[in-house]
């Protein structure tokens, strides 16, 4: 079962990896207010990466790919990334950085939560090559694989946010705060580029559905 579990790391480091609104936010969040507010965001998606990664598992995954599930995702996830980056641009001029570190661990968790679960690409990596990988790893070593698999890809995305969050902590020592409002105003763009993208998948994905319809 170990290279299972070590399959199902994979699986986890390659959703988790990529530069996209999670490890902005980490990032964004761990340079103002430490590890603990990067690290709990983080948590918040690993949370929603393995339900989805259980629901996989479980079979649940045509109901996962019904548009009726994904179209108000899309427009939920623009939501959430539209507000996040209002906010960011708005710490840029008009909050100071310890404002935003007292907003409470829990906060951050439920932001992570929410973005991750409200991210339609997230599912699309889920259905296609997540689902596939899983799929490889069960029938090699039968359904009895599929807890470790589950368990690997927990454990992968622990490591990634983990890491990250640590290098972020790591790097305050360097930020001054003029170089912190750079970073935000960067970040809270790019959250804001990615709430537009979702904005027009979304009115793309609702006019195909109607259209099929």
């Amino acid at each position: 079962m170990l290279s299972v579990v070590l399959q199902g790391m994979l699986v986890g480091i390659a959703l988790a990896a990529p530069i996209g609104p999670i490890n902005i936010e980490i990032i964004w969040r761990g340079l103002i207010g430490g590890f603990r507010y990067g690290w709990l965001v983080g948590l918040g998606a690993l949370t929603a990466d393995t339900i989805y990664c259980g629901l996989v598992v479980t079979g649940a995954a045509p109901f996962v790919a019904k548009p009726q599930f994904q179209i108000p995702l899309f427009f939920l996830g623009a939501a959430v990334l539209l507000y996040l980056g209002t906010m960011g641009m708005r710490a840029v001029f008009d909050e100071t950085p310890e404002m935003v570190s007292t907003s409470g661990g829990g906060r951050s968790y439920a932001t992570g939560l929410i973005m991750a679960i409200s991210n339609p690409l997230g599912i699309i990596y889920w259905l296609s090559i997540g689902a596939a990988l899983i799929a490889d790893a069960i029938n090699r070593s039968g359904p009895a694989a599929g807890p470790s698999v589950v368990f690997g890809v927990f454990f992968g995305i622990f490591c990634w946010v983990t890491l990250l969050s640590g290098l972020t902590q790591f790097g305050r020592r360097w930020v001054t705060p003029k170089v912190l409002r750079v970073i935000s105003a960067i970040g809270a763009v790019m959250l804001l580029g990615f709430g537009a993208f979702f904005v027009v998948q979304g009115v793309r994905s609702l006019m195909a559905y109607t259209s099929a319809g």
